[in-house]
């Protein structure tokens, strides 16, 4: 009976550590939209969110995604809309994808979520991007580094390939005070707000 109740508490320990936080994004359904593959790599696993702003002031922050680097294999079932190079398999937490509505500025903050465990390092960066109508993207956050490198994946000969559009801005300092004080609250640190 000990070894029964002993498998189902990993279990149910596993399952709920692994649990997503709760995302509010809504895809659009119609009008100009454009497909945005967001992808956590790098060896230093942990959760990853991505929130998206109203503005480039951080207004009205609402989350958008949750990933988890080093997890290609897992059990969470992956979300497709059919941006090419997909390279993560069927069950990924690392990669997830969405429409996005083209044409006008999306703000974003992307970080890895402090685990709590070890030395687990809390970072994230600043995206602003305004996404094509029929095109695709994919968003790479780094969480060896903390970078995030914004690409389009274009087609050419036949053959697709990732071209570099921007980095994110991992220079908080120089961001609005609304965005050091959404950075400080998610991430745990102590950056000065601007005078």
């Amino acid at each position: 009976m000990f070894k029964v109740s002993a498998k189902l508490l990993v279990v149910s320990f596993l399952v709920s550590g692994c649990a997503t936080t709760t995302v509010d994004y809504v895809e659009p359904t119609i009008g100009e939209r454009a497909k945005v593959r967001f992808v956590a790599s790098g060896h230093h696993g942990g959760e990853t969110m991505v929130v998206g702003f109203d503005n480039a002031e951080c207004g009205n922050a609402k989350n958008r995604v949750s990933l988890y680097a080093k997890m290609h294999g897992s059990f969470i079932k992956s979300k497709q809309v059919g941006v090419p190079l997909w390279q993560y398999g069927d069950y990924a937490a690392n990669a997830k994808e969405y429409y996005f509505e083209a044409n006008k500025p999306h703000h974003f903050l992307i970080y890895k979520k402090h685990s709590g465990v070890g030395t687990s390092i809390s970072c994230g960066t600043f995206v602003d991007m305004k996404f094509e109508s029929k095109r695709n993207y994919e968003i790479d956050f780094n969480t060896n580094n903390c970078l995030t490198s914004v690409y389009e994946i274009t087609k050419q000969n036949g053959e697709y390939s990732r071209v570099l559009k921007s980095k994110g801005n991992r220079h908080i300092s120089s961001t609005p005070n609304a965005c050091i004080t959404e950075y400080n609250n998610r991430i745990g640190t102590k950056v000065p707000l601007n005078n």
